[in-house]
C-alpha cells in the first residue's frame, strides 16, 4: 500500500506541475520520452513481424531526368488530359521488316537519333508496342505531360492471367500483348518463362517470322505468325505542352546471351528519351491499317545505360500515330536538362501514438544537377556538369500540430499543421545527405506549453520509426489509415 500511495503522489504532483503554466515546473523531455515509448510499444503490438533490427531507407535513389521548366510539378498527381485503351490492333509485317532494318540487333544506332522530348499536337494520338528485342530488365512504360507522370503500360504475370508457372496455358486470353500460334492459329498472351510465349512476363514481342523465337531444347525455332496489342489514346492535353517518355525499371535482370554476361540497372532506374535512352524515327512507312490522313512515328528504347551497353535501342520498341504525332525537339549541346535524385521523407509527428498512417508530413528532398549534352560525330558521349543545388518540397499535411523542419544545415519556419492539406511548397535547402538522411523535425508537444517540441529524427536500426525514406512514386495513405506492413522489410520465416 505505501508504494502505491507513493506512486499516487507523484501522479497528483505532476498533474500539479502540467498544470502551472511555467515551463520550468513542465519536465518536456519526461513527457516527450513517455510518448515515444508508447509509440514504440504500439507500433511492436501493430505489426509484430517487422524486424526493429533493419534500415528504415526504402528508397533507391535513382536518377530522374526532367526538362527544367517541369522538375518542379508534382509528379504523383494527375492534371489535365488522359488517355483510353482501344481495340486490338495487329502489327503490320511490312512496319516490323523496316523497323529491324533501321534498329539492327546488338549494333549501336544511337546515330539515328538524340535526346529528345515532344510537344502536344492539337489532335489526340496514339501509341501501340510493335516489338521487343532482347531486353535484360522488367520494366513499365510512363509518359510526362506538363510535368505530370502517367502510368502507361504495366507488366502483367501470368498468375494474374489465371495461368500457374506449372501451367502457363491456363489462361483467359486476357491482357495487353498477345501473338498467334503457326501451329493451331491461336493468339496467346505474352507472359512466364522464356520456353512458353515470352520471356518476361508481359513484355516480350517478336518478329513473325519465327527468328526470335527458341524451342526449350535450343534445336528449333518457334514461328509466330502475327503480333496484336492494345492501343492507348491520349486526349485532353494543352497544344503545345512538354512531355516525355521514360522506362521505370521494376526488376533488374541479369542473364547470358551472345557470350557477354550483363548486369542490369537497379530497380527504380527511369531510362529516358531525355537522357538519349530512346530514339525517334519519323520517315516511317505507313502501315497497312493507319489511314492516309495520319502521320506515323516509330520510338526505339534501351533499358539500361551501362559500360557494355549494346545501345541497338529496339528493347521495346513502339508505334505513335494520329493526324499530327507529338513533335520531337532534340537537346542540343548547350541545352539543360535536370538530373534529380529524391527521397521521399513519410514522418509521423506523435499526435497520437497508435496512429500509422505516415502521413502526418509527406516532404519530397532532392538534390538536382543540371546538365548539357556533348555530342561527338552526331552521337552524345558525354554530359556537362553546369551545376547542382538542393530542394525540397512539402507535398502532404495529414496532422494537426505545428512542427519546423531541419533538413541538412536549413531550417524552415514553423508551419501549422493543416490536416488533409497538399501544398507543393518549395524551399531551397543545403547541406542535406541523400544516405545518412541528416532530416529532423521539431512536432508542437501534446500536454505541452505553446513553444515545447518533440524531436523527431530519422531512426536509427532498433528503433520504431517515426521517419521512413522511400521512393518519391509512393503515395501516402489516408487519415488514421496505418500503412500496411509490407512496406517494411519482413525477416524471412526460416
Amino acid at each position: 500500500m505505501k508504494t502505491n500511495a507513493k506512486k499516487m503522489m507523484m501522479v497528483i504532483v505532476a498533474a500539479a506541475f502540467t498544470a502551472c503554466t511555467s515551463t520550468d515546473m513542465y519536465d518536456e523531455a519526461l513527457v516527450e520520452n513517455n510518448q515515444k515509448e508508447s509509440y514504440a510499444e504500439n507500433f511492436a503490438k501493430k505489426y509484430p513481424n517487422v524486424d526493429l533490427n533493419q534500415n528504415w531507407d526504402y528508397s533507391t535513389k535513382q536518377s530522374d531526368f526532367t526538362l527544367v521548366s517541369t522538375a518542379n510539378r508534382a509528379r504523383t498527381r494527375a492534371g489535365e488530359g488522359g488517355f483510353t485503351s482501344g481495340s486490338w490492333y495487329e502489327v503490320d509485317n511490312n512496319t516490323l521488316s523496316w523497323m529491324h532494318d533501321q534498329l539492327v540487333e546488338a549494333v549501336d544506332n544511337r546515330a539515328k537519333g538524340h535526346p529528345f522530348y515532344m510537344t502536344v499536337p492539337g489532335n489526340d494520338f496514339t501509341i501501340v508496342p510493335i516489338y521487343q528485342g532482347q531486353a535484360g530488365a522488367m520494366w513499365n512504360l510512363h509518359v510526362v505531360v506538363d510535368g505530370v507522370d502517367y502510368l502507361v503500360w504495366q507488366k502483367i504475370n501470368n498468375a494474374s492471367l489465371g495461368g500457374t508457372e506449372a501451367d502457363p496455358s491456363n489462361e483467359p486470353l486476357t491482357g495487353t500483348i498477345q501473338i498467334k500460334d503457326l501451329d493451331n492459329d491461336e493468339w496467346h498472351n505474352l507472359h512466364g518463362q522464356w520456353y512458353d510465349w515470352g520471356y518476361g512476363h508481359w513484355n516480350s514481342l517478336y518478329n513473325t517470322d519465327g527468328s526470335d523465337r527458341w524451342n526449350p531444347d535450343w534445336t528449333a525455332k518457334n514461328e509466330v505468325t502475327a503480333v496484336r496489342a492494345i492501343p492507348y489514346t491520349f486526349s485532353g492535353f494543352p497544344v503545345g505542352a512538354e512531355m516525355y517518355f521514360y522506362l521505370d525499371v521494376t526488376e533488374s535482370g541479369s542473364g547470358e546471351w551472345d557470350g557477354y554476361y550483363h548486369i542490369m540497372n537497379n530497380v527504380g532506374a527511369h531510362e529516358s528519351s531525355l537522357k538519349g535512352q530512346m530514339l525517334a524515327l519519323q520517315d516511317v512507312p505507313r502501315p497497312a491499317n493507319i489511314s492516309d490522313d495520319n502521320e506515323v512515328m516509330i520510338i526505339g528504347c534501351e533499358d539500361s545505360d551501362l559500360r557494355d551497353n549494346d545501345w541497338d535501342m529496339n528493347d521495346v520498341v513502339f508505334l505513335v500515330y494520329g493526324k499530327q504525332v507529338p513533335k520531337p525537339i532534340k537537346i542540343e549541346e548547350g541545352d539543360d536538362i535536370e538530373e534529380v535524385k529524391t527521397v521521399r521523407y513519410m514522418i509521423e509527428d506523435l499526435g497520437a501514438t497508435d496512429d500509422f498512417d505516415f502521413n502526418d508530413i509527406v516532404i519530397d528532398v532532392s538534390n538536382i544537377r543540371t546538365i548539357s549534352p556533348i555530342y561527338t560525330n552526331g552521337v552524345v558521349t558525354s554530359w556537362k556538369d553546369k551545376g547542382s543545388r538542393q530542394e525540397a518540397i512539402i507535398r502532404h499535411l495529414g496532422g494537426t500540430r505545428s512542427f519546423i523542419l531541419s533538413i541538412g544545415d536549413t531550417q524552415l519556419d514553423e508551419h501549422a499543421g493543416v490536416l488533409g492539406s497538399d501544398p507543393n511548397e518549395v524551399y531551397t535547402v543545403s547541406g542535406w545527405n541523400i544516405n545518412t538522411h541528416n532530416i529532423s523535425v521539431q512536432v508542437e508537444q501534446q500536454g505541452g506549453s505553446t513553444g515545447v517540441y518533440n524531436n523527431v529524427v530519422f531512426p536509427k536500426a532498433g528503433e520504431a520509426p517515426m521517419i521512413i525514406a522511400v521512393d518519391p512514386s509512393q503515395g501516402w495513405m489516408s487519415e488514421r489509415q496505418s500503412v500496411p506492413e509490407s512496406w517494411f522489410y519482413i525477416p524471412d520465416s526460416e
